[in-house]
């Protein structure tokens, strides 16, 4: 009965938004808002099997989707995959998505994106940037 009551009396959760691995989309927190929205509904989500499926059916496009279809595959051993050991625990598909679309070399990139950025006549917003691109390249001091 105090199960039926606290199922009833929670806020729905949202689910998490579809993954296209689009710039302004983090894979980080996709899998933090995948996390959240199984532990809303814990009740729905208890085997690791089911939240995988789910995830995967929350990807989509063209960078993604072949990842989706393979990693599935490996998973259940269907049409004729050879079944990888492991792939049935969220840590290791989180471990997967992240090694394919997590940010990578993060450093490098803003220590070059630093030589592009141009003074266009306000200072605070040239130096905001700077500083941002500073803070990404994780440069002790000032890299510019």
């Amino acid at each position: 009965m105090a199960n039926a009551l606290r199922q009833q009396t929670r806020v729905p959760a949202e689910p998490p938004a579809m993954f296209r691995n689009k710039k302004h989309q983090d894979i980080r927190m996709w899998l933090m808002t995948c996390m959240d929205y199984f532990g809303q509904n814990s009740w729905q989500w208890e085997d690791e099997v089911q939240r995988i499926r789910y995830a995967i059916s929350r990807m989509d496009g063209k960078e993604v989707a072949p990842f989706a279809l393979i990693y599935r595959r490996q998973m259940t051993g269907e049409i004729g995959c050879t079944r990888q050991e492991g792939y049935e625990f969220w840590h290791v598909f989180a471990e997967q998505v992240l090694r394919r679309f997590g940010p990578t070399h993060e450093a490098e990139k803003s220590l070059r994106e630093m030589g592009s950025v141009k003074y266009r006549g306000d200072v605070a917003k040239f130096l905001m940037e700077m500083e941002n691109l500073n803070i990404h390249a994780r440069v002790t001091g000032i890299a510019w």
